[in-house]
């Protein structure tokens, strides 16, 4: 089978976590700083604090916004990982689902007209695609969630600031996670240009320094090991996503005299995931699965079922989406499987 995602590791990946074990200190330090200093010079953040997870991440932003006001309203999109869901509702606040355009995007006249009833909005660039919105003003604080678009840009528009990334809301979240494109194993971070709200954010990962004034805090801080393979992916992260660019050109031209319906992608965005709208998902991801091909939903199920409530976009997209595998190592007979398999089930 070939797997949905597979992490490429190589000699300087072993030699890396190799080094921070024969020098004997495996949690929290020279290389989680180093990653801190790398991410937010790329990202353009002053502020950087690595974290044990994205979803740490997203938690702890939640928490160091509600220093003065509490966030009673969060909204987040209905077709996403559940991290969003549990994150908003660890901090307390209510999370509000925001529906998905025909391109997974949110719905922008949805999104707006929303806007007004939130203490904070999270906005995610999904499966290595754009979210656009998030380079307009929100009447709320902006959490920019760039997991699966990290290393993407925005580009400038008539009425549209460009920069990477990352570089758009007022907290900025990556994640580590080893399905990422800049994941080792674990881990996660949090960037903002505010020091105040990133002080408040290191209190809060590291229980035993934490004073009782604070909402919350734990044990979330980043090792060392998991660092040492984030900072390997980050030396590799431009050319895997070239091989996934290629990858992608080869998958438009297999599915033009086929029934699937490619989502648009964004020429500036990382690639991430290739996602292909057809009648019956379910049906499809069995039939290529069958052929060899570890084909996925790009979400298991929308977070508005999680609440009972119908979001109709999001439900068109898990019963119409599919995403394919889009390996940056894939071999020559991977990439043969492939297009047999998309021939035999399209």
């Amino acid at each position: 089978m070939i797997p949905h995602s597979r992490l490429v590791f190589n000699a300087q990946s072993l030699h890396a976590v190799q080094q921070v074990v024969l020098h004997g200190h495996t949690a929290r330090g020279p290389l989680s700083e180093a990653l801190e200093t790398r991410v937010s010079q790329q990202i353009g953040k002053e502020y950087a604090a690595a974290l044990d997870s994205g979803t740490s991440a997203l938690m702890l932003a939640l928490f160091a916004l509600q220093k003065d006001v509490p966030l009673r309203r969060v909204g987040i999109p209905a077709y996403a990982c559940r991290a969003l869901f549990f994150a908003v509702r660890a901090s307390g606040a209510e999370p509000v689902m925001m529906d998905c355009d025909v391109d997974l995007r949110l719905h922008a006249v949805q999104a707006r007209a929303l806007a007004a009833s939130l203490d904070a909005v999270i906005l995610v660039h999904p499966f290595g695609m754009i979210e656009p919105l998030v380079a307009e003003q929100w009447p709320c604080p902006v959490i920019e969630d760039i997991a699966q678009a990290a290393g993407g840009y925005l580009q400038a528009g008539e009425d549209l600031q460009g920069g990477e990334l990352g570089g758009f809301g007022d907290v900025s979240i990556v994640s580590f996670y080893a399905t990422k494109p800049w994941g080792g194993a674990y881990g996660g971070m949090l960037l903002s240009g505010c020091d105040a709200l990133h002080q408040r954010v290191c209190r809060m990962r590291y229980a035993d320094a934490a004073d009782v004034s604070l909402p919350y805090a734990g044990n979330h801080q980043l090792s060392d090991v998991h660092a040492a393979l984030a900072l390997d992916r980050l030396d590799r992260a431009a050319a895997e996503m070239q091989a996934r660019i290629q990858l992608a050109e080869l998958y438009d031209e297999w599915l033009m005299p086929l029934d699937g319906e490619p989502i648009r992608r964004d020429a500036a965005g990382n690639h991430y995931r290739y996602i292909v709208r057809v009648e019956d998902a379910d049906q499809v991801i069995a039939a290529l699965r069958q052929q060899g091909v570890g084909a996925a939903c790009p979400v298991d199920m929308p977070l508005s079922r999680l609440l009972d409530q119908h979001c109709p976009g999001a439900e068109v997209a898990r019963r119409q989406c599919v995403s394919l595998p889009l390996l940056a190592d894939m071999t020559d007979q991977e990439k043969e499987t492939v297009h047999r398999a998309l021939q035999t089930c399209m």
